[in-house]
């Protein structure tokens, strides 16, 4: 359903035309066009009404899947030809031969003029043509840079050098980062589109694991996180093929400039931080940016920028793109899920089902079917369960009340006597915390067979006969002994200090 709605965000709102939603969402581009036809017959709007779910969607949309047949053809494999004649001893005319058996076969002059144009259209490639505005190319440079601890003079790590290129004018922008991971990845992104000052309608990233999850040429799996950031932007991915740089030549263009003209000058340089680092990049990129092209005479990539890419750029979303790892799994029976390490509570009623989910240092949140189900504050005590009481089944909220906090919410309710009978009990360290438990816990049940009055007299009495056990405040209530008075206690009258037959210390000396 993600997918299905990325289709119609792309067509709907950027004005995609199918194949660049096919390359971007990683589907057919048959089924792009399926999807809009289907959705054209719908008459539902855009955007989507905030309460219709994914099985909602996918009723009113999908129709019984049909298989689109192929045709086939007696065309010889030429890639397989190809790497068969660099074997010894293998010719042309025997792979005809081989090649010859099916029905309709070329002659072996066509067969060879065929060979001859396929690995003449091979060697070729395609100029690229870039509209202003209209994609951003976007690699990580080869070549690293050591940044070294002050202190102990060790190599702490290597930086990366993300660099992203503007089609059109070829503008570029570039700073180290400490990794290639996700959440440094999707920084660069920000602070590429604060430089460039708005949004293209695409980006065009190599296939690392931080934008593509699964690369393919027809339909890749792209990042969850990224495809958010771009969602937030406005743009949408198109990752380039698998080992096909001239998808993105662009920047590698831009990345040999990188290395040439920015990193090379600083080989010899020590740097203790990724700070330092990129504010010795920032003059060699201004630099590199109002360099006067050869074959463009008067113009630079920084001119051509505001003159071409700069006016046709999306402006930029009112808040930044806030980061969120995010991931999947199936609810256990305990309804709680782990992220990293400290477990969130998800309703009960969803044990067994799929859920996503997604978190930064500020919040955990949860999603089924596309919808959010619940919230928590993120956590950083290991081991401590965040559980909110209404995900739980009755039987394990009832449970989740045994505790001395809510005994003695319940104590209080009671009366002031129960109240102070409890606290005696609970602050008792010669019994085990359960045991304490337990016992305050059979006192506050009675009110299930007797009013909160004669609960409160009896925990009176037996404070003040100093009886401090469950038992003992059953055997009160049993015999009705919490309706009669307390006996008065009598006063005992303190022996004089002063007295005649009282001999005092001095007698003794």
């Amino acid at each position: 359903m993600r997918k299905i709605r990325e289709v119609l965000r792309l067509r709907m709102t950027l004005a995609h035309s199918p194949e660049k939603i096919a390359r971007a969402v990683g589907i057919a581009e048959t089924t792009v066009r399926r999807y809009l036809t289907l959705w054209a017959k719908t008459g539902l709007t855009w955007p989507l009404p905030e309460d219709l779910s994914d099985d909602e969607l996918e009723i009113t949309l999908f129709p019984p899947i049909q298989k689109i047949r192929t045709r086939g053809g007696p065309l010889p494999d030429f890639a397989y030809i190809h790497k068969e004649l660099k074997r010894k001893g293998v010719t042309l005319h025997l792979l005809w031969r081989e090649y010859s058996i099916q029905e309709k076969a070329y002659s072996y002059s066509q067969f060879c003029l065929l060979y001859q144009r396929w690995r003449e259209e091979e060697k070729s490639y395609m100029m690229q043509i870039h509209k202003a505005g209209d994609c951003t190319f976007i690699d990580y440079v080869g070549l690293t840079i050591p940044i070294t601890d002050a202190a102990t003079g060790e190599i702490t790590f290597k930086a990366q050098i993300f660099v992203a290129t503007l089609g059109a004018s070829g503008y570029i922008f570039c700073e180290a980062t400490r990794t290639q991971t996700s959440e440094d990845w999707i920084g660069s992104h920000r602070k590429m589109c604060e430089f460039f000052g708005g949004v293209t309608k695409c980006w065009g990233p190599d296939n690392l694991k931080a934008a593509v999850n699964r690369s393919d040429r027809y339909e890749p799996v792209l990042n969850t996180s990224y495809l958010c950031a771009a969602e937030h932007y406005g743009t949408c991915i198109l990752p380039a093929r698998v080992r096909k740089p001239q998808d993105k030549s662009k920047v590698e263009s831009s990345v040999y400039s990188v290395e040439t003209q920015i990193l090379a000058p600083l080989r010899d340089r020590t740097f203790f931080s990724l700070e330092e680092l990129n504010a010795e990049i920032e003059p060699a990129l201004k630099s590199l940016n109002n360099k006067p092209f050869q074959k463009m005479p008067g113009s630079s990539r920084y001119s051509l920028y505001l003159e071409i890419d700069k006016p046709a750029l999306s402006p930029l979303p009112d808040t930044p793109f806030e980061f969120f790892q995010w991931g999947s799994t199936v609810v256990d029976s305990g309804y709680h899920i782990f992220i990293e390490g400290i477990p969130y509570s998800v309703p009960y009623k969803l044990i067994g089902r799929s859920i996503e989910f997604r978190y930064n240092e500020r919040v955990v949140e949860f999603f089924y079917k596309g919808k959010q189900i619940t919230l928590h504050l993120r956590s950083h005590t290991l081991g401590q369960p965040v559980t909110k009481d209404n995900h739980r089944p009755i039987r394990h909220q009832y449970q989740a009340k045994c505790t001395p906090e809510e005994i003695y919410k319940t104590a209080q309710d009671i009366g002031a006597k129960t109240l102070e009978w409890v606290d005696h009990v609970l602050r008792d360290s010669s019994l085990h915390i359960r045991q304490r438990i337990n016992t305050t816990l059979c006192v506050v049940r009675l009110t299930k067979t007797h009013s909160n009055s004669r609960l409160n007299a009896a925990c009176d009495r037996a404070l003040f006969y100093h009886n401090f056990k469950a038992a003992g405040i059953k055997d009160i209530l049993q015999r009705g002994l919490d309706k009669s008075p307390l006996p008065k206690q009598e006063l005992i009258n303190p022996l004089p200090q002063e007295h005649k037959n009282v001999r005092g210390a001095g007698y003794y000396r």
